[in-house]
C-alpha cells in the first residue's frame, strides 16, 4: 500500500477508521485524509460566498482532525496530509481515486452495526460498487483488532484466481496473517462434482481452503466467520455472482450485522 484515501465527516466512526488504517499500514503508506462539503443547490448568487465559508470550515475541521491524530501518531508526521473537496462524498473518492491512483479507501461504517451498515449505507454502498479500488469499510459498533485471520468468502471465479488480490496479500502479509479461503456449496453438493478445484494462486501466504454446505450464502459465511473467530472478512467486488448473492437478500443483511467485521472489498481485476 502507497497511497490510502480516508473520508472523514468529523464523526467518532470516522476517526476509528483512521485509527485502524493508521495502526494496519503504519510507516508503509501516505494518507490523505479526505472531506466532502456539499452546497446547497440553489438559484441564489450568494452560494460562491457560502462555497468558501463551507471550504473553509471544513479545512478547520480537517486540521483539528490532523492535530488529532498526529497526537496519536506522532511517527507518522510526515505521512499525513488533508484535503478538503466539494461534491458528494462517493463521486469525490471516485475522482481522486482515478486521478491519483490511491490503492485503498478506509472508511467508517455508521447506522446499523456490521456489515448491513456497510450495505444500508448509501455513500459506504456507492463507494464500495464504484470506487475503482480496494475499500476496507470499519464498522462503528466494535473496536477492530489488527487481523490474524482473514477470511476471503470465495465464489467459483475467486478460486480461479491466477494471483491474490494485491490489498489483501499486502495486509495478509505486514500482520502475518492467515487466509481462509471459504466457498459456500449448495447443500448435497460437493466440492469434487461441482469442479472446484482451487489453483496455487496464494503462494507465500498462509492459506487454507475450506468448502461448507448451506443454501443461504451470508449465513454461511457468517457462522464459519464466529466459529473460526476470524478479524476480517474480505471478498472480491462482482455486479453479479458473490457480491450480488451475497447483499441481495434481506435475511443475508440481517444475518451479516452479527458479524462487525472490518470488510475489506477488492476490485475485480485479475492483475490487482
Amino acid at each position: 500500500m502507497k497511497k490510502i484515501l480516508i473520508p472523514t465527516d468529523f464523526s467518532p466512526n470516522a476517526h476509528k477508521a483512521a485509527v485502524y488504517a493508521l495502526r494496519l499500514f503504519g510507516d508503509s503508506a501516505r494518507y490523505t485524509l479526505v472531506n466532502a462539503y456539499q452546497v446547497p443547490h440553489s438559484g441564489n448568487t450568494m452560494l460562491i460566498s457560502i462555497a468558501d465559508i463551507l471550504k473553509r470550515d471544513s479545512e478547520q475541521l480537517l486540521k483539528e482532525e490532523l492535530i488529532r491524530l498526529e497526537d496519536e501518531f506522532p511517527h507518522l508526521v510526515d505521512h499525513l496530509e488533508i484535503l478538503a473537496e466539494m461534491g458528494q462524498p462517493d463521486m469525490v473518492l471516485k475522482k481522486l481515486v482515478v486521478k491519483n491512483g490511491h490503492d485503498l479507501v478506509v472508511m467508517g461504517t455508521k447506522g446499523a452495526s456490521g456489515l448491513k451498515g456497510v450495505l444500508v449505507g448509501s455513500v459506504a454502498s456507492n463507494v464500495i460498487q464504484y470506487v475503482p479500488c480496494a475499500v476496507l469499510a470499519v464498522p462503528a459498533s466494535v473496536e477492530p483488532r489488527l487481523p490474524q485471520l482473514i477470511l476471503l468468502a470465495a465464489d467459483d471465479h475467486t478460486l480461479s484466481r491466477d494471483k491474490c488480490p494485491d490489498a489483501l496479500a499486502y495486509i495478509a502479509g505486514r500482520n502475518d496473517a492467515k487466509v481462509l479461503i471459504l466457498n459456500v456449496l449448495k447443500d448435497g453438493e460437493s466440492a469434487e462434482a461441482g469442479g472446484r478445484t482451487p489453483v496455487n494462486s496464494f503462494e507465500g501466504i498462509a492459506h487454507t481452503y475450506y468448502f461448507e454446505s448451506g443454501n443461504d450464502v451470508g449465513e454461511t459465511i457468517t457462522n464459519f466467520a464466529k466459529e473460526k473467530g476470524v478479524d476480517m472478512m474480505a471478498m472480491i467486488r462482482r455486479k453479479k455472482d458473490l457480491f450480488a448473492n451475497l447483499f441481495g437478500q434481506s435475511n443475508t443483511r440481517e444475518m451479516m450485522q452479527s458479524t462487525k467485521l472490518p470488510l475489506l472489498v477488492l476490485p475485480n481485476d485479475q492483475s490487482a
